[in-house]
């Protein structure tokens, strides 16, 4: 796994005695020092674990952790995540949980719209829980893994978003009522990715249109005279028709740490919440002096 500044060639020689001094180290005690370790914009260590009781029998620990705070966006950015379990669970039974998990976690935040070069999430297992083997993610077992695993993950991705470069604001964004589940989550992220979206929500602006607007240009076949859109409870755009909300209101409930859209697409039963955070002018100071 590798992040920093891109075309920048590594200090082959620091990292060959890096990785030499730190395997040294490894100890389950230095778990945070790690999380510590991986964060380059990070304000904080991002790590979760859980324990899962097995249906079969027994118990095992799932942990992880995870950076990021900018160039966030599904499938490629600048986040790395190490995800490690005691489970004895085959290779592909991991992988299929993991895929599944990604899907529902990581491929549901964005922090700024922008990919990168890289992006990495890895799944371990050492089997040492000495547990039964789990080789079908759909038995009881294998069910209950998968719904530890995404225990970890999901909580980890939202704090990389919750955590964006300069963020104020933690914003989830549900949207329902669509022709499929990936077309919601397709609608979410344009929503999350739209630069006027996440500017008019770092000034708790109402501003409907735009996120209304952005739904329109994602590609997925929407119709505004289906759509209901609500800023937490309070229904602001129904069925193609503007409503006369109480624009005060609407901006105290903006004007809140961790904020709610909810858009009904009133088109199927494909549902999707993905999370982002709002633009600030802390963001572009950031960026701007990024290698100075």
């Amino acid at each position: 796994m590798s992040t920093g500044v891109i075309g920048l060639p590594l200090n082959v020689q620091k990292m060959v005695a890096g990785i030499a001094q730190a395997a040294q180290q490894l100890d389950v005690a230095n778990a945070l020092d790690a999380a510590r370790a991986i964060m380059t914009t990070d304000t904080y260590p991002k790590q979760r674990a859980v324990r899962v009781d097995l249906p079969t029998g027994g118990q095992i620990c799932i942990g992880g952790m995870a950076k990021g705070s900018g160039m966030i966006h599904p499938n490629m950015a600048t986040m790395l995540s190490v995800l490690t379990t005691d489970a004895a669970i085959t290779p592909p039974a991991l992988d299929a949980a993991l895929r599944y998990v990604t899907d529902r976690s990581f491929h549901c935040i964005s922090v700024d719209g922008d990919t990168s070069t890289n992006d990495t999430v890895l799944a371990l297992a050492n089997g040492r829980a000495s547990t039964p083997l789990i080789s079908d993610i759909t038995t009881p077992d294998g069910q209950a893994f998968v719904a530890g695993l995404l225990a970890v993950a999901q909580p980890l991705a939202q704090e990389v978003a919750r955590d964006g470069e300069g963020a104020t604001r933690f914003i989830t964004i549900r949207v329902h009522g669509a022709p499929s589940d990936a077309d919601a989550r397709t609608v979410g992220l344009t929503i999350a990715r739209s630069p006027l979206v996440k500017t008019a929500l770092y000034g708790a602006d109402p501003n409907w249109g735009r996120i209304v607007c952005a739904a329109g240009y994602s590609h997925i076949p929407v119709e505004p005279e289906c759509m209901v859109l609500r800023f937490g409870e309070m229904v602001v755009f129904e069925y193609g028709v503007p409503l006369d909300f109480d624009e005060q209101a609407a901006h105290a409930l903006l004007d809140q740490p961790d904020v709610l859209i909810d858009l009904d697409l009133g088109l199927g039963d494909g549902s999707a919440t993905v999370w982002t955070c709002d633009f600030s002018y802390q963001y572009v100071k950031i960026n701007a002096e990024y290698r100075s």
